[in-house]
């Protein structure tokens, strides 16, 4: 088995997958490269907080990025943004995988597609 397992976190938030793979095992998760981006505010403060705490992350659109620039890993993790699927909502507002979120599934399906990590964890 790998000495390190490579991590790529999509929709990081503050960096919640990455503290808690970390408090498991520092030395055998390693985050390699994480992307927050917020399409409904100017004001990227989750990806200035991971910023802050862990020092590098892409903060752009993820449908903006080439699968070509995401490097090589052995497991994705993903909290991708749920309220199009959130039982918050009624049956009769959820957009689900049309909605303006629910269609940052398919960044996920486009990036496990291309890079065939063996392991994926979605919130």
């Amino acid at each position: 088995m790998a000495k390190t397992l490579k991590i790529i976190e999509l929709f990081a938030g503050v960096g919640g997958f990455r503290v808690g793979l970390e408090e498991a095992d520092k030395e055998f998760f390693q985050t390699v490269w994480a992307n927050q981006w917020e399409p409904a505010t100017k004001i990227q403060h989750a990806a200035a907080v991971y910023k802050e705490r862990f020092g590098h992350i892409c903060n752009e659109d993820i449908n903006t990025v080439k699968t070509e620039d995401i490097p090589e890993h052995d497991m994705l993790v993903g909290g991708f943004p749920c309220q199009d699927y959130s039982v918050a909502s009624s049956l009769a507002t959820s957009k689900g995988l049309e909605g303006k979120k629910g269609i940052l599934w398919w960044s996920i399906r486009e990036t496990l597609e291309a890079k065939k990590p063996p392991f994926v964890l979605l919130e």
